[in-house]
Protein backbone atom coordinates (compact mmCIF):
# COMPACT_ATOMS: atom_id res chain seq x y z
CA UNK A 1 0.00 0.00 0.00
CA UNK A 2 2.85 2.58 0.67
CA UNK A 3 4.66 1.90 -2.35
CA UNK A 4 0.83 2.41 -4.31
CA UNK A 5 0.52 5.34 -2.21
CA UNK A 6 4.20 6.68 -3.32
CA UNK A 7 3.70 5.81 -6.74
CA UNK A 8 0.91 7.91 -7.03
CA UNK A 9 2.33 11.18 -5.21
CA UNK A 10 5.50 10.73 -8.02
CA UNK A 11 2.96 10.82 -10.74
CA UNK A 12 1.30 13.08 -9.54
CA UNK A 13 4.20 15.33 -8.92
CA UNK A 14 5.42 14.80 -12.35
CA UNK A 15 2.12 15.37 -14.03
CA UNK A 16 2.09 19.38 -11.96
CA UNK A 17 6.06 19.43 -13.73
CA UNK A 18 4.64 18.49 -17.09
CA UNK A 19 1.53 20.90 -17.04
CA UNK A 20 3.74 23.76 -15.86
CA UNK A 21 6.50 23.52 -18.36
CA UNK A 22 3.95 22.81 -21.30
CA UNK A 23 2.29 26.17 -19.74
CA UNK A 24 5.69 28.21 -19.87
CA UNK A 25 6.36 27.04 -23.12
CA UNK A 26 5.45 28.39 -26.24
CA UNK A 27 3.56 26.29 -28.39
CA UNK A 28 2.89 27.08 -32.09
CA UNK A 29 1.18 25.23 -34.92
CA UNK A 30 2.14 24.74 -38.49
CA UNK A 31 2.72 23.25 -41.85
CA UNK A 32 5.74 22.07 -43.73
CA UNK A 33 6.32 21.38 -47.38
CA UNK A 34 8.99 20.76 -49.57
CA UNK A 35 11.15 18.37 -51.64
CA UNK A 36 12.78 14.51 -51.60
CA UNK A 37 15.45 12.72 -53.70
CA UNK A 38 14.89 9.34 -52.09
CA UNK A 39 17.46 6.54 -52.93
CA UNK A 40 17.46 3.06 -51.73
CA UNK A 41 20.58 2.44 -49.11
CA UNK A 42 21.85 -1.03 -47.20
CA UNK A 43 24.24 -3.38 -47.93
CA UNK A 44 22.75 -5.09 -50.77
CA UNK A 45 22.67 -2.25 -52.48
CA UNK A 46 25.85 -1.48 -52.95
CA UNK A 47 26.47 -4.43 -55.14
CA UNK A 48 24.20 -1.92 -57.87
CA UNK A 49 26.31 0.64 -57.57
CA UNK A 50 25.55 2.38 -60.42
CA UNK A 51 22.25 1.17 -61.32
CA UNK A 52 20.20 2.78 -58.02
CA UNK A 53 19.67 6.52 -58.45
CA UNK A 54 17.68 9.67 -56.47
CA UNK A 55 14.01 9.24 -56.94
CA UNK A 56 12.45 12.98 -57.08
CA UNK A 57 8.95 13.50 -55.06
CA UNK A 58 7.48 15.35 -52.16
CA UNK A 59 7.10 15.82 -48.80
CA UNK A 60 4.12 17.81 -46.84
CA UNK A 61 2.24 18.15 -43.64
CA UNK A 62 2.11 19.32 -40.10
CA UNK A 63 3.97 20.07 -37.18
CA UNK A 64 3.74 21.31 -33.56
CA UNK A 65 6.77 23.91 -32.02
CA UNK A 66 7.11 23.56 -28.66
CA UNK A 67 9.36 26.13 -27.44
CA UNK A 68 10.86 25.82 -24.18
CA UNK A 69 12.66 28.95 -23.64
CA UNK A 70 15.01 30.86 -26.84
CA UNK A 71 16.83 27.46 -27.16
CA UNK A 72 15.21 24.12 -26.99
CA UNK A 73 12.52 23.03 -29.28
CA UNK A 74 10.30 19.47 -29.40
CA UNK A 75 8.90 19.48 -32.15
CA UNK A 76 6.62 16.12 -33.28
CA UNK A 77 5.76 15.76 -36.78
CA UNK A 78 3.38 14.27 -39.32
CA UNK A 79 4.24 14.02 -42.56
CA UNK A 80 3.49 12.19 -46.09
CA UNK A 81 6.57 11.64 -47.77
CA UNK A 82 7.57 10.12 -50.69
CA UNK A 83 10.33 7.16 -50.84
CA UNK A 84 11.67 3.96 -52.84
CA UNK A 85 13.99 4.67 -55.58
CA UNK A 86 15.07 4.69 -59.41
CA UNK A 87 16.25 1.27 -60.84
CA UNK A 88 18.70 1.33 -64.14
CA UNK A 89 19.19 -1.80 -65.70
CA UNK A 90 23.24 -1.85 -66.01
CA UNK A 91 22.95 -2.69 -69.80
CA UNK A 92 20.78 0.26 -70.22
CA UNK A 93 17.92 -1.64 -71.39
CA UNK A 94 15.39 -0.29 -68.84
CA UNK A 95 14.54 2.61 -66.36
CA UNK A 96 11.92 1.28 -63.63
CA UNK A 97 10.75 3.49 -60.54
CA UNK A 98 9.98 1.92 -56.99
CA UNK A 99 7.85 4.16 -55.09
CA UNK A 100 6.64 3.99 -51.71
CA UNK A 101 4.38 6.95 -49.87
CA UNK A 102 4.42 6.92 -46.26
CA UNK A 103 2.85 8.66 -43.10
CA UNK A 104 5.83 9.52 -41.51
CA UNK A 105 5.96 10.85 -37.58
CA UNK A 106 8.88 12.04 -36.47
CA UNK A 107 9.62 13.49 -32.92
CA UNK A 108 12.41 15.94 -33.36
CA UNK A 109 14.58 17.65 -30.96
CA UNK A 110 16.24 21.41 -31.97
CA UNK A 111 18.45 23.71 -30.64
CA UNK A 112 18.59 27.23 -31.88
CA UNK A 113 21.49 29.72 -31.72
CA UNK A 114 19.63 32.65 -30.28
CA UNK A 115 20.94 35.20 -32.83
CA UNK A 116 18.79 38.52 -33.77
CA UNK A 117 16.39 37.79 -36.48
CA UNK A 118 17.68 34.83 -38.48
CA UNK A 119 18.32 32.05 -36.14
CA UNK A 120 21.10 28.86 -37.46
CA UNK A 121 19.21 25.52 -35.97
CA UNK A 122 20.14 21.60 -35.56
CA UNK A 123 17.96 18.90 -35.22
CA UNK A 124 17.55 15.13 -34.74
CA UNK A 125 14.95 12.54 -33.49
CA UNK A 126 13.66 9.07 -34.33
CA UNK A 127 10.74 8.57 -36.77
CA UNK A 128 8.30 5.55 -37.37
CA UNK A 129 6.81 5.63 -40.74
CA UNK A 130 3.64 3.51 -42.69
CA UNK A 131 2.93 2.80 -46.00
CA UNK A 132 -0.02 4.05 -47.64
CA UNK A 133 0.67 2.69 -51.26
CA UNK A 134 3.39 1.30 -53.29
CA UNK A 135 4.14 1.40 -57.30
CA UNK A 136 6.57 -0.83 -59.33
CA UNK A 137 7.57 1.16 -63.05
CA UNK A 138 9.60 0.28 -66.01
CA UNK A 139 10.25 2.79 -68.50
CA UNK A 140 7.35 4.79 -67.29
CA UNK A 141 4.53 1.70 -67.44
CA UNK A 142 2.89 -0.04 -64.05
CA UNK A 143 3.75 -3.28 -63.45
CA UNK A 144 0.82 -5.28 -61.64
CA UNK A 145 2.27 -6.67 -58.46
CA UNK A 146 0.89 -10.08 -56.92
CA UNK A 147 2.69 -9.62 -53.66
CA UNK A 148 3.64 -6.77 -51.95
CA UNK A 149 7.38 -5.48 -52.11
CA UNK A 150 7.48 -3.18 -49.29
CA UNK A 151 7.23 -4.00 -45.50
CA UNK A 152 3.95 -2.21 -44.07
CA UNK A 153 6.07 0.11 -42.05
CA UNK A 154 9.58 1.88 -41.17
CA UNK A 155 11.46 3.26 -38.50
CA UNK A 156 14.51 5.54 -38.33
CA UNK A 157 15.96 8.23 -37.35
CA UNK A 158 16.00 12.07 -38.74
CA UNK A 159 18.72 14.65 -38.64
CA UNK A 160 19.48 17.96 -40.51
CA UNK A 161 19.75 21.82 -40.06
CA UNK A 162 18.03 25.02 -40.88
CA UNK A 163 17.59 28.23 -40.75
CA UNK A 164 14.15 30.33 -38.32
CA UNK A 165 13.54 33.72 -39.63
CA UNK A 166 12.04 35.32 -36.83
CA UNK A 167 9.55 32.79 -35.10
CA UNK A 168 6.83 32.03 -38.45
CA UNK A 169 9.07 31.05 -41.00
CA UNK A 170 11.72 28.23 -41.16
CA UNK A 171 13.60 26.44 -44.04
CA UNK A 172 15.94 23.49 -43.22
CA UNK A 173 17.47 20.52 -45.14
CA UNK A 174 17.36 16.95 -43.70
CA UNK A 175 18.16 13.09 -43.98
CA UNK A 176 16.10 10.23 -42.95
CA UNK A 177 17.90 7.31 -42.12
CA UNK A 178 15.73 3.76 -42.54
CA UNK A 179 16.95 1.35 -39.84
CA UNK A 180 14.43 -1.25 -40.89
CA UNK A 181 15.10 -3.36 -44.06
CA UNK A 182 12.01 -2.54 -45.92
CA UNK A 183 11.90 -4.89 -49.10
CA UNK A 184 9.68 -8.11 -47.91
CA UNK A 185 11.61 -11.30 -47.69
CA UNK A 186 12.48 -13.50 -50.67
CA UNK A 187 13.38 -17.11 -51.48
CA UNK A 188 13.60 -19.58 -48.22
CA UNK A 189 12.13 -16.30 -46.15
CA UNK A 190 15.53 -13.77 -46.30
CA UNK A 191 14.97 -10.46 -46.44
CA UNK A 192 17.85 -8.53 -47.93
CA UNK A 193 19.62 -5.64 -46.28
CA UNK A 194 17.89 -2.66 -48.37
CA UNK A 195 16.96 0.20 -46.67
CA UNK A 196 14.85 3.66 -47.45
CA UNK A 197 16.95 6.63 -47.39
CA UNK A 198 15.37 10.69 -48.14
CA UNK A 199 17.28 14.33 -48.61
CA UNK A 200 14.82 16.46 -47.89
CA UNK A 201 14.38 20.19 -48.34
CA UNK A 202 11.24 22.03 -46.51
CA UNK A 203 10.07 25.14 -46.02
CA UNK A 204 7.83 25.79 -42.38
CA UNK A 205 5.31 28.14 -41.47
CA UNK A 206 4.27 28.70 -37.81
CA UNK A 207 1.01 29.74 -36.46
Amino acid sequence: MKKIFTSVLIALFLCLVAGQTVAQAGIQFGIRGGGNAAKLTGADVQDLEGTIKNKVGLVAGIFLAINIGKIVTIQPEVLYTMKGSQINDPLGEYTGKLYGDYVEIPLLLKIRIPTPGIQPAIFAGPSVGFKLKEKLQIDGQDVPLEESLLENNDYGAIFGAGLDFGRHFMIDVRYSLGLKKVLTAIDEGIQPDVKNGVWSATVGIAF
